[in-house]
Parts: C-alpha cells; structure tokens; sequence
C-alpha cells in the first residue's frame, strides 16, 4: 500500500489526525525492514471513527515468508476481539501474548503503541509470529527501526542466507542467528562456541567502529579466513547516541571468484582479438608486397581489394580488443568501423556519411557483430570503390530499424546507379560475402538495388540470433 491508499484508508475508517496519518506514513518506510529483521508479520491498527472498533491499516510480511497474511488491510473488529491491542491503547505500554486465530491454532503477539509528539498513543504496532515463539530481542529492534525511520534505500533487508547479529549501545552482541554465528568464528578467532557469542563485543570491526562514530548506516566488504563477506550496518538512534546497531554479513566469496575469473576471461578474449589483428595485418602486409611484385594490373587489383577486406576484419578485432565482455555494443563499433573505413580510403574523404538510428542502445553477442560488421564493411567499402568512383563527392548513409523482432540495416549511396537488369547473377564477391552472412550466418534476408536516384543494399535478420537469445 502505498501512502495515497494508506491516507484515504484512515480518512474513511478512522478518526486519526492528518498529523497522525503523517507518522504512519513515514513508518512505511521501515516496515518491510522490520518485518524481515523480526520476522515476524507486523500489522498497524487504530480507532475506528466508531472508538469500540478497531481498523487494520497496514499488513506486512516478512519478504521470504510463503504463509498467508493472518489480517488484511481495511479489517474492522470489535476493539475487545483485539484484546491486546486495547490493553496497549489503555496503558501505553508493551504487550506480549497469544492470539488464537481459529480453534486448536494460536499465535505469540507482541504489541507496541505508536504516540504522536504530543504522547497520544493513536496506533498499535503488533508482531505476530507463525507460531507461539517470538524472539524478543529481534522484536524490539525491530519496533526501534520503525519509530526512526529513514529513507527506503537506506534499507539492506536481511535474506535468510544471511547473518544477522544484533549489537547494544557499546558494540556487545545481543542476537545472532546461526548464520552469524558461523561467521563470526571466522571473523573472531577468540569465539570458542556458540553461545559465547551473545555478550561478546565486535567493536574492534571497522565497519562497526565507524557506525559508532558517525551514527550513520554503512557498507563495507570484509575479508578472513578464506572468506569474502559484505557487511552491511544499521544504526538505531535515540537522542543522537546509538542504542543497537543491526548488522547484516552475506557470504560472497564465491560471486568474488566468479567475478575475478570474468576479469581474466575478458582479458584473455582481448588479448585473443588483438593477436588476431596483428596477424591479419601481417598477412595484409604481405599481400600488399606481393601486389607490388605483379606485373598484372588484374592480379595486383585483386589482392588491393583483399588487402581491403582483411584490413576492415582486422579493424573488427580491433574494436572488439577495446571493448569488456562477451557483448559488443554495436552502435559504438558501427560508429568506429565507419571512421576507420572512410580513413582507410582515399575515397573516404570526398564522401560524407551519415549514421541513423533510435539511439537506444543494441547489445549484440560478438560473434553475431563480428559477423555484421563484415557485412556493413563490405558494403561500404563496395560504394566506395564503385558507387562514387570518378564522383567529386557523394553520400552514404547507414540507416537502422527495429520492428517486429528484426533489426532492419540500410546503406544507400547517391553515386553511380547499377546497370538496367542488375541481379544476383552479377553480384561480385564483395556482394556475394554479405548475402551470404545476411542469410546464412544471419538467418535474415538481403536486397540489393536502385531506389530512385540511389543505390540500396537492405539487410533483415532477427533480433534474437544477433542478441544470442531464443
């Protein structure tokens, strides 16, 4: 329930003041924070506009819990039926005791009155465990959270996999579940057993050396016995000092070593591609000495155009040796490949290009780019040899859309347009490579032709095999 729905709630049923509503609504934010540290389901009831009923405002449960809610927000009772609830509008004070909820199945109830600033206990604030037990440490540090409220992303709920260790006002262990327990013989060797944890103190921790300084929450990262802990630090103020302080420690050693072996991955797979573009600019190099020992034109045109196409590879690998991870983003490799395309010809500078997209970003596996750019280099390095060759200048577009789960790519020149009848039959082998890539590395479809007064190379292929998904 949100704070709108809250409001409108108590308007209709109650007779709370606006300033009342006021304090409830900043309890919101704590609530699923509480509820996770006690464990406990937790439901805010007051005065109905009817001072013998009681109205159920807000219901919360523990974020792990699979077991249903035992009220529901907006429940009217009468007052007496809440036994509990009216002793704690009647005295002001704590309540622990049992509820039963149906015949032969009773549950432990522990009630706190929530006052306004002017000491009016307004609402009840109960706990109501799944059982007939309820730790009462967890509960009341619980209920301290909720009346010192912070912003909702100040909160680290704790997950059962979790260790949770409540500390008192000069660092001495209060609470700490059996997850804790096993990690603070790691953190503290002095700890011999168990139930020697609760009265130890772990001010000498750096996180909690520093919550009792600043009286802030904080976060750090701790390491010990082979293991890599987050360690997360709540605060609980009154009049300024810190009363307890709640800490949360989660085991992360294995996503650590996950994450360092993803580091040397991605070096490997950089260090993979930049050798792949030293040696295909070798093998560039000795074509190139080989076109300069060949007598025919023909021969000497042929390896100049494969010098082309191995340059623009290499300039793919590249890229890529830049980039972090098995993903490519491929709107900044289209953007390089183009640069480096234009630089590396002489046409290059008499041609203006212009990239068209939806700016939102394209992350494609890198085998699926590798495989698209060779495509894109080859047409156009295609318009560059043919479209505008003789031209003064020209323009190349590169133009992209997303629709009905296909990436569609077009490259359009305003060169010299292709001979009346042109077909598949007169592709050269730079068309040949991209009709083949489009429709079998790809899965997609290619189109190659005049559009009016341009050239147009149109390239379809699903989104799915670009992104890796299925």
């Amino acid at each position: 329930m949100d704070r709108g729905q809250l409001y409108s709630l108590a308007r209709e049923k109650t007779a709370i003041t606006e300033v009342q509503m006021r304090i409830l609504g900043h309890m919101q934010e704590a609530l699923q924070f509480a509820s996770d540290v006690s464990r406990e389901q937790i439901v805010i009831m007051t005065r109905g506009k009817n001072p013998d009923m009681a109205v159920v405002l807000c219901v919360v449960c523990p974020s792990y819990a699979g077991s249903p809610a035992y009220y529901q927000e907006g429940d009217v009772c009468f007052l007496d039926e809440a036994a509990l609830a009216e002793s704690v509008f009647l005295t002001g004070k704590k309540i622990v005791g049992r509820k039963e909820l149906e015949i032969g199945r009773q549950v432990a109830v522990t009630a706190y009155p929530v006052s306004d600033n002017a000491g009016v206990v307004f609402a009840v604030a109960a706990f109501i465990s799944g059982s007939t037990r309820q730790h009462q440490v967890l509960i009341d540090t619980a209920y301290m959270a909720l009346l010192l409220p912070l912003d909702g992303g100040a909160y680290h709920p704790p997950r059962l996999q979790d260790g949770l260790i409540v500390l008192d006002s000069v660092g001495r262990i209060l609470y700490a579940n059996d997850m804790a327990a096993g990690l603070c013989f790691v953190l503290d060797k002095e700890a011999a057993e168990p139930k020697t944890l609760v009265g130890r103190a772990m001010i000498h921790l750096p996180l909690v050396e520093k919550i009792m300084a600043t009286g802030r929450p904080q976060y750090g990262e701790e390491q010990a016995g082979g293991l890599t802990l987050t360690a997360w630090g709540m605060p609980l103020l009154v009049q300024g000092k810190v009363q307890r302080t709640i800490l949360v420690f989660t085991d992360v050693t294995a996503i650590r070593e996950k994450e360092q072996q993803l580091l040397v991955k991605n070096s490997v797979i950089k260090e993979i591609h930049h050798r792949v573009k030293n040696n295909l600019n070798t093998i560039a190099g000795i074509l190139r000495m080989q076109a300069r020992r060949s007598k025919s034109e023909e021969t000497k045109e042929a390896l100049k155009r494969a010098v082309d196409r191995i340059l623009g590879i290499s300039q793919i690998h590249d890229i890529l040796a830049r980039q972090s991870g098995e993903n490519v983003d491929w709107h900044q490799l289209l953007g390089r490949l183009c640069r480096l395309s234009l630089e590396s010809l002489t046409a290059g500078s008499r041609v203006h290009l212009a990239v068209e997209n939806d700016g939102e970003p394209l992350i494609m596996g890198s085998e699926a780019a590798v495989t698209l750019a060779i495509a894109v280099n080859e047409l156009i390095h295609n318009a560059l040899d043919h479209g505008f060759a003789g031209l003064p200048s020209g323009h190349l577009t590169i133009t992209e859309e997303r629709k009905d789960g296909m990436l569609h790519l077009a490259v359009k020149n305003d060169g010299h347009l292709l001979p009346e009848g042109f077909g598949a039959r007169q592709y050269d082998l730079g068309l040949q490579i991209v009709r083949t890539l489009s429709e079998i590395e790809l899965r997609g479809r290619f189109r190659f032709g005049n559009e009016g007064d341009l050239v147009a190379a149109h390239i379809w292929c699903p989104l799915k095999e670009l992104e890796g998904t299925e």
